[in-house]
């Protein structure tokens, strides 16, 4: 295997550029709301010239929609561990599925954050935005109906809701959690115990009639 093409500084210092300007976005968004920052704004925390910022974005949604592509790779890794387990392990794999996105938003509570108000924001908004914030739920929604299916067929799970209402239930917890998790300051042990009882839960609610 030939070895990687080296990189230069211009090439590096850019990706240094991207990653910090995305980062103050993302912090910005989440304590000022989306609607009140601007790109001055963001320019001016992340110590760039508002005309380096439009260098490399061309508009404040061109960041948010960046980062959301971001949030989306890494929000959807855990997806690779769920499905690695054995398929007759149900609950495992909705477990291992679970854990994974929790882990995700206790690493990263503003991107974890700032998607949950970008799905409030922009629901139903057309373009860009509101289409790629559609496309990471009903992403999510759509690997936990086949998690749920599959555990009902092998017996494992109770049929107590239909499986893409069950979904979206699930969904509606991990959007409370995060709003609630944010009153408290985002306290780590806050967020444990929310993800906690909300697997609690839906395990609850899917293997009671198994006992």
């Amino acid at each position: 295997m030939p070895n990687a093409k080296p990189r230069n500084k211009k090439e590096i210092s850019r990706e240094k550029s991207l990653a910090l300007i995305k980062e103050t976005a993302t912090q910005l968004f989440v304590e000022q709301g989306y609607s009140n920052c601007h790109v001055e704004g963001i320019a001016r925390a992340s110590g760039f010239t508002k005309g380096a910022v439009y260098h490399y974005f061309s508009s404040k949604d061109a960041i948010l929609e960046a980062i959301l592509e971001e949030i989306e790779v890494s929000i959807f890794e855990s997806t690779e561990k769920a499905t690695s387990l054995p398929a007759d392990n149900s609950a495992g794999r909705l477990v291992a599925f679970l854990n994974g996105q929790a882990s995700y938003a206790m690493r990263n509570p503003a991107q974890f954050s700032l998607l949950v108000f970008s799905s409030l924001n922009f629901a139903n908004a057309e373009g860009v935005i509101g289409e790629k914030v559609r496309a990471i739920f009903e992403r999510l929604q759509g690997q936990l109906e086949t998690l749920i299916e599959e555990g009902r067929a092998q017996g494992e799970f109770a049929e107590t809701m239909a499986t893409s209402d069950f979904a979206r239930v699930i969904v509606g917890c991990y959007v409370g959690n995060v709003v609630e998790w944010q009153r408290s300051g985002f306290d780590p042990d806050i967020g444990r115990s929310l993800v906690k009882g909300v697997r609690y839960l839906i395990l609850s609610a899917l293997l009671r009639d198994q006992k």
